[in-house]
């Protein structure tokens, strides 16, 4: 009902034609007509919006944090695949009968914010009151091909890694060291005093390179 709700206050308008297919938000498959679908959009700034929004901005995303927590919390891969919006939308987020079908610009889980005082993280523009990351400096993973800084997550995170919003992966870069021999990307961290060596995570680069679908 939460779900429903937010939804026609953020986008009362529900067709949209995407790509080569056509869906109806709140439609139902054909073989379950008391199943209700979705569509949702998150971006690199870890916002949230209904895919059909057509302004995409602050003033359009979903900011409720008890609402935020319940959808990203439930968010897994997307096992739909007699749907015809399977290979669009990889991740969904199930609220009861509904399903909500999830499409985003790199990976679900974006670090949106990090508090320095106590080194965590929000993720998701949730507060952290509600959810927090704790930083580990040695465990940030740079991808070669972007620059795109990735941070892991717990294993209740369905990718086990997030993307840090451009503007905090900026300030802590400035704190990378970097040595002649890595073409380009650096060794360790310098954090509060302390030197990380940044350790190579055959793990986390997995996960990022399955899940990021960012490309220059």
């Amino acid at each position: 009902m939460l779900l429903t709700l937010l939804r026609s206050l953020n986008n009362p308008k529900p067709f949209i034609r995407y790509s080569s297919s056509s869906y109806i938000q709140g439609q139902a498959p054909p073989d379950r007509p008391d199943v209700r679908e979705y569509f949702y959009y998150i971006d690199s700034f870890g916002q949230l919006f209904l895919d059909d929004t057509r302004f995409k901005n602050f003033t359009s995303c979903y900011k409720d944090p008890k609402f935020l927590h319940f959808f990203f919390t439930r968010i897994r891969a997307n096992t739909y695949n007699d749907r015809p919006y399977f290979s669009t939308f990889p991740y969904v987020s199930l609220c009861g009968r509904e399903r909500n079908f999830i499409r985003c610009a790199d990976t679900p889980f974006v670090l949106t914010r990090f508090l320095d005082d106590k080194d965590l993280f929000e993720c998701c523009h949730i507060p952290s009151t509600i959810l927090s990351i704790q930083f580990q400096p040695e465990r940030l993973y740079i991808k070669p091909d972007t620059g795109r800084i990735y941070h892991p997550l717990s294993e209740k995170f369905h990718t086990g890694h997030a993307l840090i919003k451009d503007a905090i992966a900026e300030r802590l870069s400035s704190h990378f060291v970097y040595d002649s021999k890595t073409d380009g990307l650096p060794i360790s961290i310098e954090w509060k005093g302390k030197l990380y060596k940044l350790k190579k995570d055959n793990e986390i680069e997995k996960l990022v390179y399955e899940h990021s679908r960012f490309e220059i």
